[in-house]
């Protein structure tokens, strides 16, 4: 058993491409090894290599003999001369005519050939594929360089390509495998190694830490020492990224002007966190003016070294601050209204309007959806008037990540109410999925509208995602309006919602927002049950989320083999009947009868709870029908010869699949 280790070594990659390099380093090598037997399979990323380890590699594919058998004797040999059919079943098997051999098979002789497989090298088959394994990796963005018609994240330098310590070679976009690598870009060593443990080792010593897990737990040590007891702002989210931006990270302190803290302070942190990639600092929860700077050069533990990097960041810091000092002292004289008329002259979409329309709209689609939510409706109509207001600002103009955040500052200058600033705000989020949601109404209200205006507005306009293209954002908008119905427990059907921006709703705008949600709900719940909800037809997004979560409670029980075994035969047997209307005097049997008796007894139970919203405890009521539905099929031949019995025994258990299938279509769970 042998070591396969393969490492490139790239210009600098985005930090959102080291994670995928490395994956798609390993898929694809793993992928050259089916067949070949090995061990645990390794990974390393960073922002200028990549590599995978496999260890155990077998020496190549185990050879396998197998007896394969054609077409029979008297068709295959006339006069003892082979046939066409025996030569062209010799010659597809990969041997010739005269070793065929004559078996006995199960409907008398047949021709048969000796077939052997495997035995490649596991040498040849990387040798031959690695190419297409590196040049195959997927990211979103490529690029050429030089002369090359190969594409990838960036350029590549070295490839590394060892099987038990031997290069195997090839050429990867024009430069050949080897046993050599460079570490960290100041130093200039060259490092031969024979495997992953000296890769490893050799680029330590030239401070290069190719282990992910390793520099973040560096960079976290770091961070705690250098805030000296300060609280790191956002430290986690920051450190996804930083800690693929740095090869081998030392931490230094910085601080900017003390008198720059007045500006908002989500415009400081942003500009802090999004631009210089640096951690903020609060103390005794304000800001400070201090903050973190990772940096990916080995000498800064060097005083001298430190003070020159930290003074780079603090002038880069400053000019931003003072031109947020300006634009946002510009910004301050005029009101939102005022900001709010250059709308007119900005684009909200092709053959869309404008910002001023779509802001129009969103105020009345605001003051409809507010009774829906609990939202004062005045307040609501205002926020949603005044909410694309700051696109017009010098401050969004340069930090636009702080869209909607100034709109609040500004209302909030201009003595607005508490809870049309906060709604100005508010209304963007969530941003993201697992982002945080409008705590008030009337920021729901404005978000719910905001959404639904572009929703409706680009369907209406043929201007659907097509496949994953989504210029316009239209799932995140989708995505964002099913978390929103879901927080604010609004009861409404789908079409309803979508109505109030005042455009005709197809049935492909609503089956686009569930299939949002479907995959929302497919993160959490198993697909089967998912898809056994969805296909009950209902919109509610809140009652189908609800029956959801009961399913998959119920399948978390020792009832759920039950539901799935008794209850699905019940559903298919039925799938083809209509009507559930039966006379009981109509069913012979006492098996029919308990039934009967059982399914009324729980039938408007279950009713009121499936009204109440009370979809576990409908699933326990119908589960205790359970035993006189084995009873009945037991004892019952459903389909019986007379029309009568056998038309009152199908409507009698669809009655009770009906029931089910106020909760869930369960012919839709998986066995």
């Amino acid at each position: 058993m042998s070591e396969l280790f393969i490492a490139i070594r790239t210009e600098e990659l985005p930090a959102r491409f080291v994670v995928p390099a490395a994956e798609g380093l390993a898929r694809n090598v793993v992928k050259l090894l089916k067949g070949i037997a090995h061990g645990e399979v390794r990974t390393w990323a960073g922002p200028r290599r990549v590599a995978v380890c496999i260890a155990d590699v077998a020496t190549g594919k185990p050879v396998e003999e197998k007896l394969v058998t054609g077409p029979p004797e008297r068709a295959a040999f006339r006069d003892g001369q082979p046939t066409k059919a025996a030569q062209g079943f010799a010659r597809g098997r990969g041997v010739a005519v005269e070793d065929l051999e004559i078996v006995d098979g199960p409907r008398g002789r047949v021709i048969a050939a000796r077939v052997r497989t495997g035995g490649e090298q596991t040498a040849d088959i990387v040798r031959a594929g690695l190419v297409d394994a590196i040049l195959g990796i997927h990211f979103s963005k490529t690029m050429g360089w030089a002369d090359r018609t190969e594409r990838w994240a960036r350029p590549i330098h070295g490839v590394i390509a060892l099987l038990d310590g031997a290069v195997l070679e090839a050429e990867v976009a024009g430069v050949s495998t080897s046993a050599q690598t460079t570490g960290h870009r100041l130093f200039s060593a060259e490092i031969t190694v024979t495997g992953s443990a000296d890769w490893l080792s050799g680029l330590r010593a030239q401070r290069v830490e190719p282990d992910r897990s390793t520099r973040r737990a560096h960079i976290t040590a770091q961070l705690t020492e250098a805030a000296a007891g300060a609280e790191v702002v956002d430290q986690d989210e920051l450190l996804d990224e930083v800690q693929d931006l740095v090869e081998w990270p030392v931490t230094i302190a910085a601080e900017f002007d003390q008198a720059l803290l007045s500006l908002p302070e989500r415009l400081l942190v942003e500009s802090m966190k999004v631009h210089q990639r640096v951690f903020p600092l609060r103390r005794d929860g304000a800001l400070t003016n201090r903050f973190l700077v990772v940096t990916n050069q080995p000498y800064a533990t060097d005083p001298e070294v430190a003070a020159i990097i930290a003074g780079g960041n603090r002038k880069v810091l400053a000019a931003r601050f003072h031109d947020a000092q300006f634009f946002y002292a510009e910004d301050r004289k005029h009101r939102l209204e005022d900001h709010a008329a250059h709308l007119s002259g900005m684009q909200w979409i092709r053959k869309g309007g404008t910002m001023a329309d779509k802001q129009h709209r969103i105020a009345e689609i605001s003051a409809a959806v507010a009774p829906l939510v609990g939202a004062d409706v005045d307040a609501a109509r205002r926020a949603g008037g005044l909410c694309k207001a700051d696109l017009a600002t010098q401050m969004v103009g340069e930090f636009p990540e702080l869209q909607g955040h100034v709109g609040m500052l500004l209302a909030r200058l201009q003595d607005e109410p508490a809870a049309v600033a906060q709604a100005i705000e508010d209304h963007y989020r969530p941003r993201f999925s697992g982002d945080a949601l409008p705590a008030a109404p009337e920021g729901r209200a404005v978000a719910l509208a905001d959404r639904i205006d572009s929703l409706t507005g680009c369907f209406s306009r043929g201007l659907k995602p097509k496949g994953s293209a989504d210029p316009l954002g239209l799932r995140r908008a989708a995505n964002g309006l099913v978390a929103l119905v879901l927080d604010a427990g609004l009861r409404t059907a789908l079409p309803s919602l979508l109505a109030t921006g005042g455009t005709d709703v197809g049935e492909d705008l609503v089956a686009f927002v569930l299939a949002r949600a479907r995959a929302s709900w497919r993160d959490a719940h198993a697909t089967d049950i998912v898809d056994a909800v969805l296909a009950t037809g209902g919109t509610d997004l809140v009652a189908l989320d609800g029956r959801i979560s009961a399913m998959t409670a119920l399948s978390a029980t020792a009832d759920y083999e039950a539901l799935r075994g008794t209850f699905k035969r019940v559903l298919n047997i039925t799938k083809d009947h209509e009507g559930s209307a039966y006379g009981a005097d109509a069913l012979p049997e006492a098996a029919d009868q308990a039934l009967h008796a059982a399914f009324s007894a729980v039938s408007e139970t279950v009713a009121a709870q499936s009204a109440a919203e009370d979809h576990a405890g409908a699933l326990q009521s119908l589960l205790t029908l359970r035993p006189a539905v084995d009873r009945f099929f037991d004892e019952v031949f459903v389909m019986a010869d007379d029309p009568v019995v056998r038309a009152n025994r199908l409507s009698l258990l669809k009655s009770v699949g009906n029931a089910f299938h106020q909760i869930a279509d369960l012919t839709k769970l998986a066995s």
